[in-house]
């Protein structure tokens, strides 16, 4: 009963390890800069896509600018659809990179367990007088995991890294730069519409604003920062 206990508590520590590597966080760096000495003003702003060749009707462009625009509005822009009804422009462009391969390497522990079974003894003893004793006992060996040595493993791997960006432009006068935000992140993923929403969460404090550096942004993928992100844009 206390070997099987055992096994099973070793069980859970082993699920618990593979959850938690498979919670590592994503890391989005994220550096944002504004114009101190400009006024924004009104906050009215035309959404251009900064995308060489890119358009406002593109589907995906659409979907990626709407995890921003809900944050936008809660630092007080407005959305129009009119150049001459705006204030500023601001361009958004986004983008993946190649894969870059690797192979990491490392040393993987190997261990044996030893014991958790029980020993049956049995002795006998013969007296002066010739009478003979036997005793029987059982001796419980503790069960232990011992360290025995260690293995050489290689494992490829394949990182993306996507990048977005915001910039700020006043219409009048035009190209007097207000703001801009950049942020990008390397991960196994070579989707943007898994990146994007992240980048988005973790560049939320500072859309618009000042970072004052570049700032590396911690979020695991059930980080309630992104769940709020898809609440906003209605995701």
């Amino acid at each position: 009963m206390q070997t099987k206990r055992l096994f099973t508590r070793l069980a859970i520590l082993l699920v618990l390890v593979l959850l938690a590597g498979c919670a590592s966080p994503f890391v989005v760096q994220v550096s944002a800069i504004a114009d101190p000495t400009a006024s924004t003003g009104n906050k009215r702003y035309v959404l251009v896509n900064g995308n060489t060749g890119g358009q406002e009707d593109d589907l995906f462009f659409r979907e990626f600018s709407a995890w921003f625009i809900p944050i936008l509005a809660k630092k007080g822009y407005q959305r129009v659809d009119s150049p001459g009804d705006a204030d500023m422009e601001i361009f958004f462009r986004y983008a993946i990179s190649d894969g870059r391969t690797g192979v990491n390497t490392f040393a993987r522990p190997i261990y044996e367990t030893i014991g958790g079974n029980t020993i049956n003894i049995t002795r006998t003893r013969t007296d002066n007088s010739g009478a003979t004793t036997t005793t029987r006992s059982a001796v419980h060996v503790p069960l232990r995991t011992l360290y025995v040595g260690s293995v050489i493993e290689s494992r490829s791997y394949t990182v993306y890294t996507s990048s977005a960006a915001l910039e700020a432009y006043k219409i009048k006068p035009a190209g007097k730069i207000l703001w801009k935000t950049l942020m990008n992140i390397t991960s196994t993923s070579n989707d943007l519409r898994t990146t994007i929403p992240i980048m988005a969460a973790a560049a939320a404090p500072y859309l618009a604003g000042n970072s004052g550096a570049a700032k590396n942004i911690q979020l695991k993928h059930d980080d309630p920062r992104i769940s709020a992100i898809r609440k906003n844009a209605g995701q």
